[in-house]
């Protein structure tokens, strides 16, 4: 029996990445993003008879709606990603309400409704299935003028713990992504107030070595592997470990890395 996947934020960057890998690998899968993306769904289960599934995932409605039409179709749910997601950048107080609207209704109240709508028939799976979120290291360090989308992250790995800790017998598994910079499309339709603020994004973005298909294939490791965190990239590790073993410590870095911007 083929296995069965649903994809948020799948017609570019990491999302796009995930879903070629899986229809690569034979997988059933329904991919989701904004309906001005569908193009970039097509591309991404080209050769496939993936479900095309244009919608935002602020939209419970549309969610359900999906949920409906998979239990007409798939005989079982294998894997969730939630992968969707957006940006912004401004230090407190000067972050429009718009913009913090939009980045927690996306990234959490999104990864919410996903799992809220799905987690059941994860559940009723006979095998093994398994959600993965996608948060980042910034929902686990807290960085200065970035504090929506660190907010929205680190409520993205506070409900997938949360899931983890309901779930009897890691049905589903639960999977939290926090990668560091890696290339994708995610500046594209990042918000930034400030121009220091986007040149260093822009800065660390060409720099990096990790791209979106690099960390597909590492994720595509964790779930055979039943990995309850990805924490990719170099410096996101040690960032992680410093704050963990001496937060005045990381917090001070961050304020002085910060400060060196202006």
């Amino acid at each position: 029996m083929r296995r069965t996947a649903v994809i948020t934020g799948a017609a570019s960057g990491l999302g796009a990445a995930l879903a070629r890998l899986l229809v690569a690998e034979g997988w059933r899968i329904a991919v989701v993003d904004l309906p001005d993306g569908r193009v970039g769904l097509e591309r991404s289960a080209a050769g496939s008879d993936a479900l095309i599934e244009p919608f935002d995932v602020r939209d419970a409605a549309a969610w359900s709606r999906l949920h409906h039409r998979l239990r007409e179709c798939w005989p079982r749910l294998d894997l969730v990603v939630n992968a969707a997601g957006v940006g912004a950048t401004a230090t407190v107080g000067l972050l429009p309400e718009s913009q913090w609207r939009r980045v927690i209704d996306t990234n959490l109240i999104g990864t919410a409704l996903g799992c809220e709508t799905l987690l059941p028939w994860l559940r009723e799976h006979p095998g093994g299935s398994r959600v993965v979120n996608v948060a980042s290291i910034a929902g686990l360090l807290g960085l200065p003028a970035m504090a929506a989308y660190s907010a929205s992250k680190a409520g993205v790995v506070a409900l997938s713990e949360a899931i983890a800790a309901e779930c009897p017998a890691g049905r589903p598994g639960v999977t939290i992504v926090c990668p560091g910079f890696f290339r994708s499309g995610l500046l594209d339709t990042w918000h930034f107030e400030g121009a220091k603020e986007a040149r260093e994004a822009h800065r660390r973005m060409a720099a990096t070595r990790l791209d979106s298909a690099a960390l597909a294939h590492r994720i595509r490791r964790a779930i055979d592997r039943d990995e309850r965190y990805v924490i990719e990239g170099f410096q996101a590790r040690c960032l992680w470990r410093l704050k963990r073993l001496a937060p005045r410590t990381a917090t001070a870095l961050f304020r002085r890395v910060y400060r060196r911007l202006g």
